[in-house]
């Protein structure tokens, strides 16, 4: 390479360098239009892949539409093969409204959940009868709710479907099929008299016993702070209420409601009803059984025994099972041999006090004041006793050395006589 070339490229580095060097207009343009066809390139694909996945969520294989054109139709079904008449008919309308409807924030689409359907006529009929098909199509609404699905796995209505109980609840029981819908869409919160309307389907007695009891009664008014069937049996966890752990637990389900003391507050309800049961001997034995043996049965008296689970009602109500005349026949279920004295002598959960039950309170009292002065009194024996044994024994020890001291002095005089 001459020198003029190495001079001139050494010239252009440096010029590069200190971003003196000027790129011709032609170079610029050129550059500037390779960039600008690159990037709408990009942009291109970019939107190309954004509306295909947006399609992709928007427009299902089948159109919802082309599902309506037939069930849509008034009194539509169909025969199975077990002699059971299959209403096929959906309310438009109402699917359309629903949580998983167009209104829905992610609305679901008949192919989401009836996946299986291909083409037309669709085929055999995927079960062998009616109950059999709800309890399979139950099985897609966890592709969703996965979480529910989960806590669902252990819950009594599962366990007896896995053993063959094929009228078990299962998810179109309790929220329908293309009706499924929220109660308060913002919160999420299923209407609470419909709660109680779902459970009573298969639990009808229980539910009529519900809409007696005073927490029903406030429900049933519109109230908010009763609890409703999932308040004690959590929807998706609901455990066997028979089983010795359930009832063990119990009084930490009503403790709920009835140790709030803000929420007893607004209802003139003390929160002594729960903390005295803990207090008395069936309480404290119920939290030993708990702690130490969940799941071992025990007789001792939880709340349900006494208030029933469902017909609870207020102890003024002559229906009650804790009214004054009744109460002798409650107690008498687990002490057949109590007499009048006997329920006489409970205080209704109440605390002693002088206004109420001025002897039990003096009773109370005296021991509280008894076994203190008993307990420091023998503290204070046994330690004097404790510190008078250490005196004498080491008076007797230092004795004991004084005449040892004695004895050796005497018997060094005397050798020391006897040498002279």
């Amino acid at each position: 390479m001459s020198l003029h070339c190495r001079l001139w490229i050494s010239g252009r580095r440096r010029e590069e360098r200190r971003g003196t060097h000027k790129t011709p207009a032609g170079e610029r343009s050129m550059s500037l239009r390779w960039r600008l066809f690159i990037l709408s390139v990009v942009v291109v694909l970019v939107l190309v892949v954004v509306r295909g996945q947006v399609s992709a969520q928007e427009e299902p294989p089948v159109p919802d539409e082309q599902c309506l054109v037939c069930h849509s139709k008034p009194d539509l079904s169909m025969v199975l093969p077990s002699n059971e008449v299959l209403p096929l008919t959906v309310d438009a309308n109402i699917l359309a409204h629903s949580a998983h409807g167009l209104e829905a924030e992610t609305p679901l689409h008949c192919v989401d959940c009836h996946n299986n359907m291909d083409g037309y006529p669709h085929g055999d009929f995927p079960a062998a009868n009616y109950r059999s098909y709800q309890v399979q199509m139950s099985m897609v609404c966890g592709n969703c709710h996965e979480d529910q699905a989960v806590a669902r796995q252990d819950s009594i209505h599962a366990r007896l479907l896995a053993g063959g109980r094929i009228e078990a609840a299962t998810c179109v029981d309790c929220h329908g099929a293309h009706e499924v819908v929220w109660a308060d869409p913002e919160k999420h919160e299923v209407d609470r008299v419909a709660q109680v309307e779902a459970c009573g389907q298969c639990h009808s007695t229980i539910a009529a016993e519900y809409e007696e009891s005073v927490h029903g009664q406030h429900v049933a008014a519109g109230g908010q702070d009763a609890p409703t069937c999932s308040n004690c049996h959590p929807a998706h966890k609901i455990e066997d209420p028979r089983s010795a752990e359930f009832r063990l637990k119990s009084p930490e389900v009503c403790a709920q409601c009835h140790a709030d003391e803000a929420l007893m507050a607004k209802y003139e309800i003390s929160t002594d009803v729960f903390d005295t049961y803990v207090a008395d001997f069936h309480g404290t034995t119920v939290q030993i059984f708990e702690s130490v043996e969940p799941g071992v049965y025990t007789n001792k008296a939880v709340c349900s025994d006494c208030h029933s689970a469902h017909h609870i009602l207020p102890p003024t109500d002559e229906n009650s099972s804790v009214m004054e005349a009744n109460l002798l026949a409650t107690c008498q279920r687990c002490h057949p041999d109590a007499g009048e004295n006997f329920a006489a002598s409970w205080m209704g959960h109440y605390r002693p006090s002088w206004e109420r039950f001025p002897l039990v309170t003096a009773v109370d009292w005296f021991y509280k004041m008894l076994i203190p002065s008993v307990l420091g009194f023998f503290v204070v024996y046994i330690g004097l006793d404790m510190g008078r044994t250490w005196y004498d024994r080491s008076k007797q020890r230092r004795e004991c050395r004084r005449a040892r001291r004695k004895q050796g002095k005497a018997e060094k005089g005397s050798s020391e006589g006897g040498e002279s």
